[in-house]
């Protein structure tokens, strides 16, 4: 490729093997059930209503951030799996909570104790960040018990 020709994110992401490792990744921790990959309205209502504390990435197949934040957001979802459900909701096919929560963008990382938002970023985040922004609803979710 002629160094004056633009690469386009995908392009650079697949050129390096980020995306095939990636994706790899993510099949497994879906697997485990490190993260809940959910394409329906109602499971997500369910697991809103059946869990304390909820971390949501919402994304679309198109998003090429997405594909950069994903594997942040289940790298960290792996370690810090006590406490606190993880859930990719892929809004293409549920919109319905994405446009009920008011998410504009991908990736929205929102936020839920007991059913409700508390918290929640458009964009990307480092690991260190999403955790960071993670941390002190479980500590208010262990001490309230």
């Amino acid at each position: 490729m002629a160094a004056e020709e633009e690469m386009s994110t995908e392009e650079f992401l697949e050129e390096y093997g980020f995306l095939e490792e990636a994706s790899e990744f993510i099949r497994r921790a879906r697997e485990e059930g490190v993260v809940e990959y959910v394409t329906d309205a109602e499971r997500f209502r369910e697991i809103l209503k059946s869990h304390r504390l909820v971390v949501v990435v919402v994304t679309t197949p198109t998003c090429s951030a997405c594909a950069l934040y994903k594997p942040i957001f289940y790298m960290v979802a792996d370690e810090h799996r006590e406490g606190v459900k993880w859930v990719e909701l892929d809004a293409y096919y549920a919109p319905e909570p994405a446009f009920e929560y008011g998410v504009a963008a991908t990736p929205t990382t929102l936020i839920f104790v007991d059913g409700e938002p508390v918290d929640g970023f458009v964009g990307i985040m480092d690991e260190e960040g999403l955790w960071e922004a993670v941390r002190p609803h479980l500590e208010r979710v262990r001490e309230r018990g």
